[in-house]
């Protein structure tokens, strides 16, 4: 009986083992289009509000917050732009339960993140030039997404030249953003390489404005680490590096 238990103990042991190689880590749980993902969002983010990641977010909640309430609204304005697109060509709509994104086993919903015009009596008694409305919920999955950081206290970020003078209440935070414009590059993806419990994604940066004659493009490397919940992404996005 004892070698019998000995034998089952070992067996057990191995297959252990087995299933530890093949059972991917985390460097190796992310798929090169979600690392596009990443990299767009990374980009968008640095572009619209000048945050580049570790160097802007450690030791520093209001600029993850302040990632988070633009992410969200972006994230927003992506969805109120496929929903128009799908009128205009007769496909049937999304539908109200279709998040605007899921992260790290969370999700936000449309009715999380509200535009001006979508519900009036949310903005009663804020003023006109906030247009849009990101609730505590939301602000606390965006930032996972677009940061890696979970929001530990909630709070108004510093003054920011995109989000204008933010206001938060016991619901969440208005924000002044007036539209859109286009970036003037974005990222081309050349490598996509695991590196201890991360990734490093590196490129260039192809001019998409002006007369698209860039001889000598920038270029951009971003560092990801794993994040404060699984599934998610800490980063570092460098322009030039080295330069």
């Amino acid at each position: 009986m004892q070698s019998l238990s000995r034998i089952i103990c070992r067996t057990l042991f191995i297959i252990a083992c087995c299933l530890a190689v093949i059972c991917p880590s985390k460097a190796n749980a992310l798929s090169q289009d979600d690392a596009l993902g990443i990299l767009y969002d990374t980009h968008t983010i640095a572009g619209y509000v000048g945050l580049r990641g570790e160097s802007d977010y450690a030791g520093n909640p209001q600029n993850i917050i302040a990632a988070a309430l633009f992410g969200a609204y972006d994230a927003k304005m992506r969805y109120r732009f496929e929903q128009e697109q799908r009128k205009e060509e007769g496909k049937q709509k999304l539908p109200l339960s279709a998040p605007l994104f899921k992260t790290g086993g969370y999700s936000i919903a449309p009715s999380q993140v509200l535009i001006r015009d979508e519900a009036p009596a949310v903005f009663k008694g804020i003023p006109a030039q906030y247009t849009a409305f990101v609730s505590r919920e939301a602000a606390e999955i965006s930032a996972l997404r677009f940061t890696g950081h979970s929001i530990k206290q909630h709070m108004g970020p510093a003054n920011n030249e995109f989000l204008g003078k933010v206001i938060l209440n016991k619901n969440g935070y208005f924000v002044c953003i007036d539209g859109l414009g286009d970036l003037p590059e974005e990222p081309v993806l050349k490598q996509f390489l695991p590196k201890e419990n991360g990734f490093i994604l590196s490129g260039k940066l192809e001019q998409v404005m002006g007369d698209g004659d860039n001889a000598d493009p920038d270029k951009f490397m971003l560092e990801l680490s794993p994040g404060d919940v699984e599934g998610t992404w800490k980063r570092q996005y460098t322009v030039n590096p080295g330069a």
